[in-house]
């Protein structure tokens, strides 16, 4: 029985979109919503495919919120994963490691918020498919200078193994270094999957060990143009794995020339 999940990044709930604010005020009211109507796009998501998880790999808020509008709205989404037996993974990265929110929200049992320690779960499969095994560990502070890879549990044996890390990688334009690391560390793990987040543009490395960043499900500003998605993960009993990415984005930024 195959392993489906969504795995999405970079969410930045209730950011505003902040190219749109300056230039039209009325434009920027009018979709001020989009990242809360992504998200909701990402819950259809998950209940359209009947996915087991959905896997947040950091940066689901944008900053240490406080408001509770916000709060309220994520808890009314995912009571909807927890009514259809989804399970959420979570992982806090720069963001919002700080974030109230994360940490006092009564989320329910299906939801996972990882800690500033490292821990491997089991996801609450039936009978009949290969043990999942969830590997995370949140951002305990904004900053996070040195790898984290280190910290991560080994790979459990017999047993389909997905990491989720915040991370620039080796780096990339217009990002800051957050828990550094090379592709080829990550695919030394062992793991079958690295569910990354952090990096606001989709990449993919397929192979033995998987490392998707999904990009970010709204793009926010000229910077982030195009469309944006988030990525659905098949995993097989033999391991073979499938990867696709589902469009998200409520408004697209493009250049134009004139």
């Amino acid at each position: 029985m195959p392993f489906r999940f969504i795995h999405a990044a970079d969410i930045h709930l209730d950011s505003p979109l902040r190219s749109l604010a300056l230039r039209d005020p009325e434009l920027a009211a009018l979709i001020g919503t989009a990242t809360r109507r992504a998200f909701t796009r990402i819950i259809d998501l998950c209940l359209e495919e009947q996915v087991d998880a959905l896997v947040l790999a950091g940066d689901l808020y944008d900053g240490d919120q406080t408001s509770m509008k916000t709060a309220r709205f994520l808890g009314a989404q995912i009571q909807r994963l927890d009514a259809a037996g989804i399970e959420v993974f979570i992982v806090r990265g720069n963001h919002d490691a700080l974030s109230k929110i994360t940490k006092e929200l009564a989320f329910p049992e299906t939801v996972k918020v990882f800690t500033g320690r490292a821990e491997a779960v089991a996801t609450a499969r039936g009978p009949g498919g290969v043990p999942v095994m969830i590997h995370g560990l949140s951002f305990a502070q904004p900053h996070a200078p040195e790898s984290l890879l280190a910290r991560y549990r080994p790979p459990v044996e017999g047993a389909v193994n997905i990491g989720i890390l915040h991370t620039s990688l080796a780096g990339a334009p217009g990002h800051d270094p957050y828990a550094p690391c090379s592709l080829a560390e990550l695919q030394a793990t062992g793991f079958r999957y690295w569910a990354l987040g952090h990096v606001h543009k989709r990449a993919v490395v397929e192979g033995p060990c998987a490392i998707v960043m999904p990009g970010m499900p709204q793009g926010r500003d000229i910077n982030e143009a195009g469309a944006k998605s988030v990525t659905l993960v098949t995993i097989a009993d033999d391991l073979s794995i499938r990867i696709e990415a589902r469009a998200t984005s409520i408004a697209q930024f493009s250049r134009v020339p004139v």
